[in-house]
């Protein structure tokens, strides 16, 4: 028997994710499958498994992410979804080698890909308003026509898109780097 539920979970909510995906395997829920807000679940045994997600630092397809993924499954983990560079892990509750407790070092480690994955978008918005007012400014010079008026509006519209959105993302850049100076803090405190 399956099931099929639409979720959304933000980038900075995975942990949030992780405990549900392993509130559903304790009550016997097996996540088999993602995709884009898609988690396919089979009934199975409660707890039978334990999940942990992992954003890769590069795509999934890439030669280290290969390795690193078949050097898991080696280990008995395997992998059950992906969406982006994030994977869905899973192991044997009984075999299982996530320690879901003290692992500071992890935390920091992961912390650190989601704000180097934060940066670059960071960055993408930024290189796309330079390139709206370059364009802006060199098409002040000719004669004015509509297609000249239109891409002037397009690019003033793409970039107060864009800096909106890094408005609005602000906030989620400023927590993620909460985290990482807790994480470092707890890493350097552990023990």
């Amino acid at each position: 028997m399956t099931k099929t539920i639409r979720r959304i979970f933000f980038l900075w909510e995975y942990e949030k994710e992780e405990a549900w995906i392993n509130q559903m395997a304790k009550e016997g829920w097996m996540l088999v499958r993602t995709g884009f807000r898609k988690y396919v679940f089979e009934k199975g045994r409660p707890g039978e498994y334990a999940y942990r997600l992992e954003l890769l630092e590069k795509d999934m397809h890439s030669p280290e992410s290969k390795s690193y993924l078949d050097f898991l499954q080696e280990t008995g983990i395997e992998v059950v979804g992906e969406c982006i560079n994030w994977v869905y892990l899973r192991c044997k509750t009984e075999d299982c080698k996530f320690d879901t407790t003290n692992r500071p070092l992890f935390k920091l480690t992961h912390l650190l890909k989601v704000q180097d994955f934060f940066n670059t978008i960071r960055l993408i918005f930024m290189v796309i308003i330079a390139i709206c007012i370059v364009f802006i400014f060199i098409l002040e010079h000719p004669e004015p026509a509509p297609v000249i008026d239109f891409f002037k509006g397009f690019c003033v519209g793409i970039s107060l898109a864009s800096s909106v959105m890094m408005l609005l993302a602000a906030p989620y850049f400023r927590r993620i780097n909460k985290k990482v100076k807790a994480a470092i803090k707890e890493l350097y405190t552990f023990g």
